[in-house]
């Protein structure tokens, strides 16, 4: 009787993720007191990958219905001024405890209920994947927040003693840690469930779980979450975990989605070295990089070459323009929805750098810009 209750459940957890179909969100949030909401709905399927709407807001409630093709992510936010973490004059945190979250299905009615303080203490109920949802930020939440108020003090150099600064620093860290422990809970106790497909393929994208971890959960995982958009972009990730590794033939590129229009071939370079380059034009410390990344091509005349992979979130049309405006006119791939190549080769951080030897082999991984590749690269071409 109880497998049978239980596949009954999962029967309608899944039930919902292939149809097409309206979907309703609604709340009332105490402390709710902007003119309006800014939702983003994320799904590959819109020209951007997110669609954005604005719901109206009166006496602290909201409601709105939109469409939907497939079950997606969705991020509301309050505009709640309160909520925001920010430093300086124009920068801020990006924190998740500032956001409502939910998981949106076709003919779905999701409500929320809670409180805004300094952050949303809102979560969702309406089915049992937001069940789940609600019970992990109800978790998580409180301790992102503590965690970002923290740092923003510290950024915003609302204390000097170091001492003080020290011990913030601890304790921030420290919840940064539970957060990730509690999410790990989270995926090892809720196979089942739709939130856990999303979760593993966030905590990847940050580097929260390691290569090995992430194998096990995802084994774990029930096999129908696989019309979930979020299961096939882990499955992706963990097939370029295993085809990524240091020691292993790099797999290839073979593309039209070039800068000079031209077909690329990755195997077309064997018998040199060759820095592959994950950046995007979104990402400072890419761009920051890139003289040097040059510097070393010019360095190493005939043996060397640079391919730079990019990820955009338009069409890639900044992406071209910096091209043209710059002197870094290396061979260039673009990254899409058609030739994922950030998820073919497991890239999380930007900017990621891989070394591939002449005979094709994998030999150096290296994520964030700092002197250890180009050391590498001193290492294998001086001799």
């Amino acid at each position: 009787m109880r497998t049978f209750i239980l596949l009954i459940a999962l029967m309608s957890s899944f039930s919902m993720i292939a149809q097409s179909g309206n979907f309703t969100v609604s709340g009332k949030i105490k402390g709710l007191d902007s003119e309006y909401l800014s939702m983003y709905i994320y799904d590959e399927s819109f020209a951007k990958g997110s669609r954005k709407d604005s719901i109206p807001v009166a006496q602290e409630s909201f409601s709105f219905t939109a469409s939907l093709p497939r079950t997606a992510m969705v991020v509301i936010y309050p505009n709640v001024e309160r909520t925001v973490k920010r430093v300086g004059k124009s920068g801020y945190y990006p924190a998740k405890s500032s956001q409502f979250m939910f998981i949106a299905s076709p003919e779905s009615k999701i409500h929320f209920t809670g409180e805004i303080s300094d952050f949303v203490h809102a979560y969702p109920a309406g089915d049992s994947t937001n069940a789940d949802l609600a019970a992990l930020n109800r978790a998580v939440y409180p301790l992102m927040n503590k965690s970002v108020n923290l740092e923003a003090k510290i950024a915003n150099k609302l204390v000097s003693d170091t001492l003080l600064i020290k011990a913030m620093k601890d304790t921030s860290a420290q919840c940064d840690e539970a957060v990730v422990a509690i999410k790990k809970k989270f995926l090892a106790e809720n196979p089942n469930s739709v939130a856990t497909a999303w979760l593993l393929s966030d905590m990847m994208i940050r580097s929260q779980v390691s290569n090995d971890e992430a194998e096990v959960f995802f084994g774990k995982m029930h096999p129908k979450l696989a019309s979930v958009q979020y299961y096939p972009e882990v499955a992706k990730r963990m097939e370029g975990i295993k085809k990524t590794k240091i020691g292993s033939p790099v797999p290839e590129i073979n593309s039209l989605n070039t800068y000079d229009g031209k077909t690329f071939v990755l195997s077309s370079l064997k018998g040199k070295y060759v820095v592959l380059d994950f950046w995007g034009t979104w990402c400072g410390p890419c761009i920051a990089g890139m003289p040097r990344m040059k510097e070393y091509l010019d360095k190493y005349p005939g043996k060397l070459e640079i391919v730079g992979v990019a990820q955009e979130s338009d069409s890639g049309e900044r992406w071209k323009k910096f091209i043209d405006n710059s002197e870094y006119k290396w061979h260039h791939v673009l990254s899409k929805k058609n030739e994922n190549y950030v998820l073919a080769f497991n890239v999380a951080g930007f900017p990621t750098k891989i070394i591939v030897d002449p005979q094709g082999i994998i030999i150096g991984r290296f994520v964030g810009e700092d002197d250890e590749i180009y050391h590498k690269l001193d290492e294998l071409l001086k001799m």
